[in-house]
């Protein structure tokens, strides 16, 4: 008699826990999809370095993929005639300065005469405007020797340190006019990434807290940063221009790397992320299973972004509502 009771009761709670078990629900999450956008890298800043003198190459220092030394210096002018210049400036500076003295010591002492009444005051006069004329020669001279020191320096090219040359149109014993390039260099201390966006891609791109780009030449993954954003649009293209940088590269950074960025944007309208539990598979069709019993077709868009989650998509089905973890399978 008790095992019959047992056995019953039994029974009961195994159907009690399977009714339970299969009206257990979820909420349906609007699914998104991983947009891939795909730029290759390029140096932060591109300058191109010119000649401001006319002479002949001497040196040059660095070829191209190297990088800029410490002092500086990208190649070296020849220097012979601003020298000559420099040295006839202070050889007439020196000259002045003599006559300066002279007439300093002149006009000294024509006052002391002219006070004792043995010479005239136009001689001292005289001597005054000399004295003052020496002068204003000496000043000009020192701004025009400031002037050719400054030519000098500049017989010198130079580029920010550390930065690397991109292409180089120079070689020793070429002349060298005014203006002319002389070569391409670039910072690549930090590598940019730029993108075309559209407003809702760039709005999804903004609210990120950690960016990760994709190497897949390097099979690498980096975390990059929003870098600039342009304020124009490109009506042609409907975008707008976004630059991604990358301060942390796995290898020597260079230009022309391939990086991948997926951004995680809505689907459209109906489409949601589901367990696989709740998919109740048909002969040609698959169901989502309402608290109510009621089936609602949908079309299995692929995986979820999480394991164990299908993508699906139906014109009856929208985020928020609830469905049956794991229905009974009605048998088709």
């Amino acid at each position: 008699m008790w095992r019959k009771v047992f056995f019953f009761l039994w029974i009961i709670l195994l159907a009690y826990v399977e009714v339970a078990y299969s009206q257990k629900t979820f909420v349906a999450k609007p699914a998104k999809r991983f947009v891939r956008m795909t730029g290759f890298t390029r140096p932060r800043k591109v300058i191109t370095i010119s000649s401001e003198e006319n002479a002949r190459c001497i040196n040059v220092h660095a070829d191209v993929g190297d990088a800029i030394k410490e002092d500086g210096v990208f190649a070296e002018l020849d220097p012979t005639f601003i020298n000559l210049d420099i040295r006839r400036n202070l050889d007439k500076q020196q000259a002045i300065d003599s006559d300066v003295r002279y007439y300093m010591k002149e006009a000294n002492r024509y006052r002391t005469l002219i006070e004792k009444k043995h010479a005239a005051q136009t001689t001292l006069d005289a001597l005054e405007r000399d004295l003052e004329s020496g002068r204003e020669n000496t000043e000009a001279l020192k701004v025009e020797e400031m002037i050719l020191r400054e030519h000098k320096k500049r017989h010198s090219i130079v580029a920010p340190k550390g930065w690397k040359v991109i292409e180089r149109y120079i070689e020793p014993g070429e002349l060298v006019q005014s203006g002319d390039v002389l070569a391409k260099m670039g910072d690549f201390t930090v590598l940019l990434i730029p993108l075309a966006l559209t407003p809702s891609e760039l709005i999804t791109l903004r609210k990120m807290k950690n960016i990760e780009v994709e190497l897949p030449e390097l099979g690498e993954k980096v975390t990059a940063r929003i870098e600039h954003i342009s304020p124009d649009y490109d009506p042609g293209m409907r975008k707008i221009q976004v630059d991604l940088a990358i301060d942390k590269f796995p290898i020597e950074k260079r230009g022309g790397i391939r990086a991948d960025l997926y951004l995680p944007m809505a689907e459209e309208k109906g489409a949601v992320v589901v367990p696989d539990s709740a998919l109740v598979q048909g002969y040609e069709e698959a169901f989502l299973v309402r608290e109510n019993g009621e089936e609602v077709p949908v079309i299995i868009m692929g995986k979820g972004e999480k394991k164990g989650t299908r993508r699906v998509r139906s014109p009856d089905i929208t985020a928020g509502e609830r469905f049956l973890m794991k229905p009974k399978q009605t048998g088709f």
